[in-house]
Order: structure tokens, then C-alpha cells, then sequence
């Protein structure tokens, strides 16, 4: 089986601007005229799907352009400048997806694979061009299975304008990647961004397909070469994983940047108006609130009524263990002032711009404050994703639908070190933290997850925002997955929360307000501590802990849901005895 990436592919081709030109493509879509690749005994396997093919398609074009909004066409004896009336534009995949046991054989595939692509290209081709699309055509006879789709430009005035579409390299970058992200479920992923390649043109390749039977060569000419070529692909494939992970890198990179750059353009707005502002010195408000410094310690202050110790931006009163920042904060607590007497005071007493300057130092504390403790997700890695969800389902016995559900709602996704990432949620449904399952099936909750957040499904409705009737509180995310399927039925009564541990505080969070917790932990020593724990807070909840872990519970039911068919199977092809020859009276041995 082949290792090697596979690729969603979407690739502009000729811009048609001559009657000519269209002819011509419409021959070669219907196989009129001498396709050099294609196998004419699997023609009749092509589909149209999009227009028809008893009607020209020139024909089909001018129908689809009309009047062109009541605007003249651009024309000129030099097609160069003429407009353009259609562009082609062919979809696929390597075959890699194909034919994953062996991409070498031309003209092979996996059913259910080519219908899973044929079914979402569809979609995302009727979605982007809607009635734009004069023709669409699947081409099953050629070594690759491909669609060919010819599109008038027509913008929405009714207008030719190609460039609206395929005008530069940024359209067709952004063509490509809505392309890459619908094939997402299929497991294919986007080339390399911004790749030099120079893809063979289609007559080129037909004229070297057609020299190539010609050749006269030895059966070891004919070995040396295929080894040659063997070499040559395994070399290809590993520089193509290689700048594949790098062009990736750098698109993060880039979209990273363009953050930066966005956050120093408003800092340098704030630079080039700090003349204005001025640096509030907090010994400063201090002697204008009448306060003196100590002889003994520079940092310390005094007045009949307080003392203070000043360090840097931040004061603490005597006797008092908390501290306070900044001159808004020291104004209020001295003065006894609300926060706008406060800065009312700051203006009179230090001049015009300090109360402005003291409200942005303010600013700047709360917001430190508040990033230095805010959860950032693990960034996700598209291209991680099939290796951990294969993972995940051969490990943990969930169903796959389950899995491609929760990623769909990115509540699962993969991390760059391979790791599969659980998005846990507080009790408003806010992402407030994650944990991460390594390969070894070991679980790290990430650093700065709220000690009020956990991984939840609700089920029927995962969107659920009100209280459900009940939760289910287990070990980390995987039993929590493996317990919703062990209790699902096909017409539930509640809506049931499964959740793993999570923060030290999610559990009495989430469970505030519903009347019904079962405690599904594990019979270990850190689940025991945990169902303790739990029970003192939550007093209602009833214990519903398993002999074995819902996981492996999970996969003895698969086991023998599997033997069972299997025995079934296995009767239903044994003759009955009515039809059984009877045996001859001498045969009484085992022997033939």
C-alpha cells in the first residue's frame, strides 16, 4: 500500500475566446475525436452531468452569455485581445486516493472511493458556479478518473469577466483551496502553495503517449528503466512531504504574520500619540495626595491616615495583603474617590493628558493580567488528521461517524506532534481549554485550561445550551465517547451530557442545576480519590462505575456482535440435512 500523500486537484485550463477553441474542447469531452489516453471500451462509463451533450457546446455557451447584460463583447482579430467566453476547468485526485494498493495501475479504482469524490466535486462545483456551468463531464475511461467542467465568467451584472475568476495567481490560489478544504472528508489534502511546477499540457502529453508506443526497447532497456523510474518516485515522494510540511509551516506563518502586523500598526497609532500622554509616576501622585516618603525607605510613604510602599506601578498599604496598580487604583483607595472623580482629580492636579495616560496604564494591567491566564487552543494540523483519526478508531473502537462528527464541530482535531486534541467547554459552551491524547493513549490537559472546563457531548443535541436532564461523568474523553455509545438508542428520552473529568471544578459547574449525575469513573486508585471528591460536592449523584473500563467494554461488545455474525453467516452457508447425501453403510471411518 502506498504511503505517499494524496491530493486534491483543481486546475484551470484553456480560456476559450474563439468558437474554434470551444468546438474543439466539446469533441474532446464527448470523445467525437481521437483521445489518445482514453480506453474507448470504458467511454460509455463517461457522464455527462451538467448540461448535455446533444446540443453543441458552443451552443451552450452563447445560450449561457445572451445579450452579456446589454454590454458589447470585446473582439479583435488577435484573440489576445478578445474576451474570454469560457474557461475549462478540470478536478481530480492523485491516485493515491484512487487506487491506494496501487497507484500504478492506470485505469483502476475503489468504487466506493470514486463515488465519495464524485458526489462532494459535484457539490462544490454546483456551489461555487451554479447555472454558470454550460457542461460538466465525469471521464471514467482514462488512467485517472477526472471531471471536466466548462464555465461561462459572467459576474452579477450578467457581464464576461474572466478576471473575476481566474484573473491572477491570488484567485486561482483561493480556487484551490476552497477546492482542497471540501475534499477535506475524504482525506485529501491542498499541494504545495505557491509551487513553480509547470503542468504538461493535455496535447503534449497525448503527443508523447502516442511516440512512447513507438519506442523499441530490450526487456532489460525496458527494466533498467522501470527501476529508474521506482527510484525516481520514492525520491519525489519524500521532497514532496518534505516542502508539503513546509509550505504549510510558512501559510501559518503568513496568516501569523499578518496578525502581528495588524497588532504593531495599533500599537504604533499608540506610539504616535504618546507625546501627549505622560508617564504617571506613582511618588508623584503620592506627594500630590499629600503623603511624604520615609527617611529610612525610599519606598515607603506616609500621611496622618495610610502608609504605603510603592514599588514600581504596583503600592500595598500596611497591614493590607493585597496590592494595588497604578494611579487610578492608588487616587481611589487614598481619596476614597470613584473611578471618573479619580481621573477627574489626575487631570486638575498633574495637567492635561495625565488622566488619559493613567486610564491606558490602567489598561495595559488588566489586559496583561488577563493574557497571562487565558487559554490559546493547540493549533491544528489539517494534515495530521487522517493519521490521528485512523489512530483513534483502530485503538478506541468508537464509530467513525462519531469521530468525523465532533471534528466537523471542532471539538476534536489533530496537533502538529500528532497528538489528537479534546476541546473541553465550560458550562456556557465557551472553549476554555483542552486535553491532549498522545499515541500511547496517554492524556496532558494543556497548560491554562479553566479548572471550570471538561470535554462534553450532549446527546440527542450536541448544541444543546439548556441544562440537560442528566450527566455522565468519566474519566477523560475517550470513556466519555465510549460510554454515550454503549447507552445510545435510536429514540432517546433525555437529553444526557457525557463528560470527562476535566478542571477541579467542572464537575460541580456542570452539575449545578440537574437533578440527575451518574459517576461512571474507573475502578482504580485515582478514580476512587475522584468519585470521593465528586460525591462531597455532588451528594445527589448515584454511582454507575463499571468492572471494566467502557472502552474495553465497547470493544467485548464489537467482539461479539462480530462472532455472532459470523456464526450466522457461517449457518446460513451449511446445507440443511434434508439435502446431505446419505452416508454409505461401509464408511465408517475419518478416512477418504
Amino acid at each position: 500500500m502506498s504511503n505517499t500523500s494524496s491530493y486534491a486537484i483543481a486546475r484551470v485550463g484553456t480560456r476559450f475566446k474563439t468558437n474554434g477553441q470551444i468546438s474543439a474542447c466539446g469533441k474532446h469531452n464527448v470523445r467525437t475525436q481521437e483521445t489518445p489516453n482514453a480506453d474507448k471500451n470504458k467511454s460509455v462509463n463517461n457522464e455527462c452531468f451538467v448540461g448535455n451533450n446533444d446540443k453543441p457546446l458552443t451552443e451552450l455557451v452563447w445560450n449561457r452569455i445572451g445579450d452579456n447584460g446589454g454590454k458589447k463583447i470585446r473582439t479583435s482579430a488577435d484573440p489576445k485581445h478578445s474576451a474570454v467566453l469560457a474557461f475549462e476547468l478540470m478536478l481530480t485526485a492523485s491516485p493515491e486516493y484512487f487506487r491506494p494498493d496501487n497507484p500504478g495501475a492506470a485505469s483502476e479504482w475503489q468504487a466506493d472511493r470514486l463515488q465519495a469524490w464524485e458526489a462532494l466535486s459535484v457539490k462544490w462545483l454546483k456551489d461555487r458556479y451554479g447555472d454558470n456551468i454550460v457542461r460538466a463531464t465525469f471521464h471514467r475511461d482514462e488512467s485517472t478518473p477526472h471531471i471536466h467542467a466548462v464555465i461561462v465568467p459572467l459576474n452579477e451584472k450578467g457581464h464576461l469577466n474572466a478576471r473575476d475568476y481566474v484573473g491572477n495567481r491570488e484567485k486561482l490560489a483561493a480556487l484551490q483551496d476552497s477546492y482542497a478544504d471540501a475534499m477535506k472528508p475524504l482525506g485529501l489534502s491542498r499541494g504545495i502553495r505557491g509551487s513553480k511546477v509547470q503542468h504538461e499540457k493535455i496535447k503534449d502529453y497525448y503527443k508523447s503517449v502516442s511516440q512512447a508506443e513507438t519506442l523499441d526497447l530490450s526487456v532489460d532497456e525496458l527494466k533498467a528503466l522501470a527501476a529508474d523510474r521506482q527510484r525516481q518516485v520514492q525520491k519525489r515522494d519524500e521532497l514532496e512531504k518534505t516542502a508539503l510540511g513546509l509550505s504549510e509551516e510558512n501559510f501559518q506563518l503568513k496568516t501569523q504574520l499578518s496578525a502581528l502586523q495588524g497588532q504593531v500598526s495599533q500599537l504604533q497609532k499608540l506610539v504616535d500619540r504618546s507625546q501627549e500622554f505622560r508617564v504617571i509616576s506613582l511618588p508623584e501622585v503620592a506627594l500630590k495626595l499629600g503623603m511624604q516618603p520615609s527617611e529610612f525607605d525610599s519606598n515607603r510613604w506616609y500621611s496622618e491616615q495610610h502608609s504605603i510602599r510603592i514599588d514600581g506601578s504596583q503600592f500595598s498599604f500596611a497591614g493590607a495583603g493585597d496590592k494595588g496598580h497604578g494611579a487610578i487604583d492608588l487616587v481611589m483607595r487614598v481619596k476614597a474617590y470613584s473611578f471618573h472623580e479619580s481621573l477627574v482629580w489626575l487631570e486638575r492636579q498633574l495637567g492635561t493628558g495625565a488622566a488619559r495616560a493613567a486610564t491606558i496604564e490602567q489598561v495595559d494591567a488588566v489586559v496583561a493580567e488577563v493574557e497571562s491566564t487565558q487559554f490559546v487552543p493547540p493549533v491544528q494540523s489539517v494534515e495530521g488528521w487522517p493519521a490521528v483519526r485512523d489512530h483513534l478508531l483502530k485503538q478506541t473502537y468508537l464509530p467513525s461517524p462519531l469521530i468525523d462528527q465532533l471534528h466537523e464541530q471542532g471539538l476534536i482535531y489533530a496537533e502538529a506532534r500528532g497528538n489528537a486534541v479534546f476541546i473541553e467547554r465550560d458550562v456556557a459552551g465557551d472553549i476554555a481549554g483542552a486535553i491532549q491524547r498522545d499515541m500511547n493513549g496517554q492524556y496532558k490537559r494543556v497548560e491554562k485550561s479553566a479548572e471550570g472546563a471538561a470535554f462534553y457531548v450532549v446527546t440527542p443535541d450536541s448544541e444543546l445550551v439548556k441544562k440537560p436532564d442528566r450527566i455522565v461523568i468519566t474519566d477523560n474523553p475517550v470513556e466519555a465517547l465510549a460510554k454515550l455509545t454503549l447507552e445510545r438508542t435510536a429514540q432517546p428520552t433525555q437529553f444526557i451530557q457525557y463528560q470527562s473529568l476535566g478542571g477541579n471544578k467542572a464537575y460541580s459547574a456542570q452539575a449545578e442545576g440537574v437533578a440527575q449525575v451518574s459517576v461512571a469513573l474507573s475502578r482504580s486508585a485515582e478514580g476512587d480519590l475522584a468519585a470521593q471528591d465528586i460525591f462531597k460536592v455532588i451528594p445527589w449523584a448515584t454511582s454507575d462505575r463499571p468492572d471494566r473500563s467502557h472502552q474495553m467494554q465497547l470493544k467485548a461488545d464489537i467482539e461479539q456482535l462480530r462472532a455472532s455474525m459470523k456464526q450466522s453467516n457461517s449457518k446460513s452457508q451449511q446445507p440443511s440435512k434434508a439435502h446431505k447425501k446419505p452416508r454409505k453403510a461401509q464408511d465408517k471411518g475419518m478416512g477418504m
